[in-house]
């Protein structure tokens, strides 16, 4: 998979692309809002197509950028998606995709990616 990131609204928001062999393409739009000092990340998809675009909001957690949207468990039970991104820096980054119950007691991942920067 072929991941570019690039500066968009005058370096206000970041875009991403992503580009897979299978023919699967994505991407966000993450935005960075001065005014609440929170991040927001639009995702789309080729595969997913939808009118209303999916939205994280969320923002720095010590060292960490924690992002959060409203999902409701397989079993009804309610909680959020969690994407957490870690050890940033100008080498890479990681980036955790989970569910958690709203306690956020209970978690579930369903993705762990390590990305490494190339020039």
């Amino acid at each position: 998979m072929q991941w570019t990131f690039k500066y968009i609204m005058n370096g206000t928001a970041v875009q991403d692309m992503t580009l897979k062999e299978d023919g699967g393409h994505s991407g966000s739009i993450r935005q960075f809002i001065a005014d609440s000092s929170k991040w927001y990340v639009h995702y789309y998809s080729n595969r997913l197509p939808t009118t209303p675009l999916s939205t994280w909001e969320g923002g720095k957690r010590g060292d960490s950028i924690v992002l959060y949207k409203d999902q409701k468990a397989p079993n009804g039970m309610d909680g959020f998606f969690r994407i957490t991104f870690n050890n940033i820096s100008k080498k890479g980054f990681n980036w955790l995709g989970e569910w958690v119950d709203s306690a956020q007691k209970i978690q579930f991942p369903t993705w762990k990616i390590y990305c490494t920067k190339e020039d």
